[in-house]
């Protein structure tokens, strides 16, 4: 029962110093949010120039990767089909080969047991 208690005690001490950690590094992100605003604040406006400038290079990629995408969708389609033809084919094979031995002794019994006909005189 003290065994308990202790490990209790010593998960109560690791989250707290990884409370005391934290703190520390939120104190920290506060401190050089404050620090670096002004620079912030002074680059904003050619962050936003920049990303207006990107826009047009955005869009093209954009309509390149869309029209790769359109040319591609016919082709995968087609592998699809195929594969999922392959895997039926694969299947029908898989549960037809094992009956391949019965199939052969119901064969060789009806070879002994069918009726011959009758000859012609």
């Amino acid at each position: 029962m003290f065994e308990l208690m202790a490990l209790a005690g010593l998960l109560i001490a690791g989250l707290a110093v990884f409370a005391v950690v934290g703190v520390v590094f939120f104190v920290m992100r506060i401190v050089f949010w404050a620090v670096f605003l002004p620079f912030r604040l002074l680059f904003l406006p050619f962050r936003l120039l920049f990303k207006l400038m990107w826009v047009p290079i955005g869009l093209g990629m954009g309509a390149f990767g869309l029209a790769a995408g359109a040319a591609i969708v016919p082709i995968l389609l087609m592998v699809g089909v195929v594969v999922a033809v392959l895997g039926a084919i694969a299947a029908l094979v898989a549960l037809l080969v094992p009956a391949i031995p019965f199939v052969l002794l119901g064969l060789m019994i009806w070879a002994i047991v069918r009726k011959r006909p009758a000859a012609a005189a």
